[in-house]
């Protein structure tokens, strides 16, 4: 079936969801921004276009003031969120001067050389899992290990009981469902009520650390506490803060390691190479963060009238930068990579996103990923997928994510 740019239902077809890469090419080759048909609505997917955007907050706010859901016939409607300026507008969904102040407050604690000083925890928490999963030779790598590792190197970063783990995967699971875009209404009230329950789990958390003398906190909480009694933040700002951190930091990298460990699976020939040489694992995943991230995009809205390529764009439109989009080849050359500085890593793409919003969390999603990676090779001999038991994803237009990755390892 082919890919028709006049169709609505396009952007929630299945074949798209299951593979969204011909149509990303469909749209830096044919529509660079997109309008789907009959809404506001608009896809950006040219590098060019996608760096100009996110330096015009004024036309382009990150606040999540809309979203897409399948209006039951597979077609993409909007979902009103909350309104410009609403105070849960916070860190990744803050417009500037907002954005400055609370990226401040965690920056020193999330930088590169703060984050390396975090390898021995996140290394023991990857050895704990890998001593549990290779037990057995047929595992889903996904339940057995990606969904856990990054919610406990979570909760080690922030503070949290690490037994808490199971619950935040599970919590954050049914929080998906709110910004996949194929839940139909009916399941938005669910996905909602799983959102309030991670607020009610981070407003219990933030207020424990609050009652708790500065000498017996740990982690973020220690810094957003420190942070609401100086002042620099309110206690919501605080909040919702921690529930971006807890859903992003976990969801992300859970994505990234069993879509690393399928394309290792896939292939014997990087397996081996990357066993012969470890070094080559940061590079190795960073290929795979630029052909196939996390995040397909982010969502942008206009406060007023607007162009971008020359496309006019009304006020209260939905504008979604199509990272996934942005790493796919150009039709006319090479992936653009003219502006790698922000992406701070050996290899340029838009997988932790660009500009003001670039990824806070990227170098501990980097840290944790190659630790994975070079223990789980350095303990098997051989990783494949179970031949009876295919991966699943979880159909999203927002994050691409594994529902199972069955594999069958041989120890080393």
């Amino acid at each position: 079936m082919g890919l028709d740019l006049n169709d609505p239902r396009l952007l929630l077809r299945e074949d798209v969801l299951d593979d969204p890469r011909p149509f990303c090419d469909l749209l830096r080759s044919e529509a660079p921004v997109w309008r789907i048909p009959g809404q506001y609505t608009y896809l950006v997917s040219d590098p060019a276009l996608i760096r100009e955007a996110v330096r015009r907050p004024h036309d382009f706010s990150s606040n999540l003031v809309s979203i897409l859901h399948d209006d039951g016939t597979g077609c993409p409607v909007a979902f009103a969120m909350a309104p410009f300026g609403d105070p849960v507008h916070v860190l990744a969904t803050a417009d500037p001067p907002l954005h400055a102040r609370h990226r401040k407050l965690l920056q020193s604690s999330l930088s590169p050389a703060m984050v390396a000083g975090l390898e021995p925890a996140a290394t023991q928490i990857v050895t704990a899992k890998l001593d549990s999963m290779l037990q057995s030779s047929h595992v889903d790598f996904v339940a057995a290990f990606a969904d856990l590792v990054p919610a406990l190197t979570i909760c080690e970063v922030i503070g949290l009981a690490p037994d808490d783990a199971p619950q935040i995967v599970t919590t954050v699971s049914a929080l998906g469902a709110l910004l996949d875009g194929v839940t139909h209404a009916d399941g938005m009230g669910p996905a909602t009520h799983a959102a309030m329950d991670l607020i009610v789990y981070a407003q219990r958390q933030l207020q424990s650390a609050l009652d708790r003398p500065a000498d017996k906190r740990s982690g973020l909480l220690a810094v957003f506490a420190e942070g609401i009694e100086s002042g620099t933040v309110d206690a919501g700002e605080a909040r919702d803060m921690l529930l971006v951190l807890v859903s992003a930091g976990s969801e992300t990298t859970a994505s990234l390691l069993a879509t690393a460990v399928e394309t290792l699976a896939r292939d014997q020939e990087i397996q081996e190479r990357l066993r012969r040489d470890p070094a080559c694992i940061p590079g190795a995943i960073e290929d795979i963060l630029r052909t196939d991230g996390p995040f397909q995009f982010h969502y942008r809205a206009t406060p007023r009238d607007t162009t971008l390529g020359g496309t006019p764009i009304p006020a209260n439109s939905r504008v979604l930068l199509m990272w996934a989009a942005a790493n796919r080849p150009s039709p006319d050359g090479p992936v653009d990579d003219s502006d790698s500085s922000e992406d701070r890593g050996p290899a340029p793409h838009f997988a932790f996103g660009k500009g003001l919003h670039f990824c806070i969390g990227a170098p501990l999603a980097r840290l944790e990923a190659r630790i994975a990676i070079e223990q789980l090779l350095a303990r098997t001999a051989s990783i494949a997928l179970d031949p009876e038991r295919p991966p699943t994803r979880r159909p999203s237009i927002f994050i691409r994510r594994h529902a199972s990755l069955p594999i069958v390892v041989t120890p080393a």
